[in-house]
């Protein structure tokens, strides 16, 4: 398993999570093959957003003495009612739910404790609000029950409004390709895509960028979720007949800009392998370059931080040096002239002999994000 600090946590997050929304209502024996073929494979985070008693119960039993081996991700504010999802910004109710999950996951904390599904303004204005859900979750921090806040979303203005006001640690977000390179109109279905996408704005994929490049900057780690966007990658009906591998949806995921980890919702342990298989793939496994042979998708010219233009003959790591300075354009930190920094080979040792620009399938210009790289960070240096 790879591992990758969660921003400015500092911990060590497996890079395959684990979402569990679909064993939310399967057996104790379904649950226990999916749980332990994740676990026993390295991965360490584990994302249980359902308020429902029977999987909390489930993976509470199948946990035991190996809670500690996992970070537990929790959401307050996710309720259930008669067995069916529902969410609510009251405290007294988000309360009652929150501590249910102590109770039924047999835990005295929580590793990350998200306020969940901020999706609308006056949401977010009513769980960070004074006596809101947000200050509950700082007096459990404070407490020692929750060792990080963060925030569930699926619309860019929200999260970022968390994150300029440095309410929150990490940041749990949509992360594909469809949804970051596709024009909205081509796939919003609401029978396979949440409701909550349907209003999203024209500049919805350039404020996605800015967006991961703003957790990067500030340190906020991103855990990727729907990272096959529901299973519409998978099928030959999405609109730009490109369909897609676990492996590749989860490559590109993880080449964003502060993507920490990736939490695919697996139903069973062949779906766990399917995910775990990014570990061991090939380069060639990894490809999801083909996606620029169907003119929908809208990343000719964008660097997707693939490396697919390696090697090179100097040593660089060009996505590295390009993601560091993408990130950079929102404002210079010393964090990123550190990173920028310890890399073996810097933008000045780039000699401009052009093979990375004839390898890219994306048409990137390398050479000029090198000379840009030079101005931004060894000005700085």
């Amino acid at each position: 398993m790879h591992y990758r600090k969660l921003g400015k946590t500092g911990v060590g997050v497996s890079a395959i999570g684990l979402g569990t929304e679909y064993i939310w209502h399967e057996p104790k024996e379904t649950v226990a093959r999916v749980l332990f073929e994740a676990i026993n494979n390295g991965v360490n985070y584990i994302d249980i957003f359902m308020g429902s008693p029977g999987i909390r119960d489930h993976i509470g039993d199948l946990l035991g003495s190996r809670r500690k081996d996992v970070l537990l991700a929790g959401h307050l504010g996710c309720i259930d009612i008669e067995g069916q999802y529902a969410k609510t910004r009251d405290p007294n109710t988000s309360k009652k739910f929150i501590e249910d999950f102590y109770a039924r996951l047999r835990t005295d904390y929580i590793d990350v404790l998200f306020i969940h599904n901020i999706d609308e303004n006056n949401e977010f204005e009513e769980a960070f609000s004074s006596g809101g859900i947000f200050e509950m979750a700082l007096h459990m921090k404070e407490e020692g029950r929750a060792r990080f806040i963060g925030l569930s979303a699926h619309k860019v203005s929200t999260a970022m409004r968390a994150i300029s006001k440095n309410y929150i640690d990490v940041l749990m977000f949509p992360v594909n390709p469809a949804f970051d390179n596709m024009p909205t109109e081509q796939w919003i279905d609401p029978t396979i895509i949440d409701y909550s996408y349907s209003v999203i704005s024209d500049n919805e994929n350039q404020n996605r960028t800015n967006l991961y490049n703003l957790c990067m900057q500030h340190e906020i780690g991103i855990i990727a979720m729907k990272p096959y966007a529901g299973g519409w990658l998978f099928s030959e009906a999405n609109p730009s007949s490109m369909v897609l591998t676990p492996v590749q949806c989860i490559n590109y995921a993880l080449s964003q800009p502060g993507v920490t980890t990736v939490v695919p919702g697996c139903k069973n342990s062949e779906e766990v392998r399917a995910a775990l298989a990014y570990l061991e793939a090939t380069d060639k496994d990894k490809d999801f370059s083909s996606v620029i042979d169907s003119p929908m998708w809208k990343i000719k010219g964008k660097c997707m931080y693939c490396n697919h233009c390696q090697p090179c003959p100097t040593g660089l790591d060009i996505g590295a040096v390009i993601k560091l300075v993408d990130t950079a354009k929102h404002g210079l930190t010393e964090s990123l002239v550190a990173e920028y920094r310890a890399l073996n080979k810097n933008a000045s040792d780039c000699i401009q002999c052009g093979l990375c620009v004839k390898r890219c399938p994306f048409g990137v210009d390398v050479i000029a994000h090198m000379k840009v790289t030079m101005k931004v960070f060894e000005d700085a240096l």
